[in-house]
């Protein structure tokens, strides 16, 4: 794949704990998936940390829960998978009408999403999420499994199984770039992050009647969604088995954030060592 996705982009090197990390993170090779499910709008509120967290309707009364299955093959901290969890939230820059504000993020691809869970497979992923932009991590067990026409990921914690969710693997096509806003919270205050697509192969449906999903009532966050979906048919999914990404951010620097950054090694550049004078002869 070509690096033109990434170009004119300057990096920097931060040690974190399991290793060493650039930002803003590149992912060279990636695939994903991800379902839109009704969810209950009041169960959604419930998992705000702030209001300023507005979710998003797809009709009065019923909002959008995000599930995401990530495979990251060729990144800056190493190769890992990612699930993520949250709530399609109202963007500030559309009115807040009931399906509008998600119709109109549709049609200017991109998402803003809560994100209330991000468990990932590595320890790596895991410091440099939680340690620079407070992404809700906990190590956990991530596992894509593919026949010819569906793709399935099964997530766990500790050997408990949490939640399956799949879809169908449907034709796609190029669709460029597109951009998930992340909001966290960080210091008790809202923060953002950008992670920005450029969707190689994919595709994104309405309605669609080939995807499922099950949720352990064996685990907190299998019954915690098990209260928040509604009805039995999803409102989309997301099918991209080809992208490239990249994880901006984190979008506020408090004060605590920023000496934690610049105290990183490796965040100031050592000075080139001036070359020893040469004796003068006499």
């Amino acid at each position: 794949m070509g690096d033109e996705f990434f170009a004119g982009i300057d990096q920097v090197e931060l040690k974190v704990d399991g290793g060493q990390a650039r930002f803003p993170i590149f992912y060279r090779e990636a695939r994903m998936f991800a379902l839109l499910l009704p969810a209950n709008l009041l169960a959604l509120r419930r998992l705000m940390p702030d209001a300023r967290f507005a979710p998003a309707q797809v009709l009065p009364g019923v909002g959008a829960l995000y599930l995401a299955a990530f495979e990251y093959s060729d990144t800056d901290i190493a190769p890992y998978n990612e699930f993520a969890i949250g709530a399609v939230l109202n963007t500030p820059y559309f009115a807040g009408v009931p399906c509008y504000n998600l119709l109109r993020q549709y049609f200017a691809d991109f998402f803003d999403v809560y994100i209330h869970h991000l468990p990932v497979t590595t320890e790596i992923a895991l410091r440099a999420g939680r340690d620079f932009y407070n992404y809700p991590k906990f190590i956990g067990g991530i596992e894509f499994s593919d026949t010819d026409d569906t793709i399935t990921c099964d997530l766990s914690r500790e050997g408990s199984h949490i939640m399956t969710i799949a879809t169908g693997k449907v034709p796609g096509a190029a669709m460029g770039e597109m951009k998930m806003f992340c909001n966290l919270y960080q210091y008790r205050q809202p923060q953002r992050a950008e992670f920005k697509l450029n969707v190689l192969e994919g595709s994104m449906r309405w309605l669609p009647n080939d995807v499922s999903w099950s949720f352990s009532r064996g685990s907190d966050i299998g019954r915690e969604l098990s209260g928040v979906v509604v009805g039995n048919r999803a409102i989309a999914s997301l099918y991209m088995p080809k992208i490239q990404a990249i994880l901006y951010g984190p979008e506020y620097i408090p004060i605590p954030l920023m000496q934690r950054t610049v105290t990183s090694p490796g965040f100031m550049p050592k000075p080139a060592k001036k070359p020893a004078a040469k004796k003068t002869k006499s």
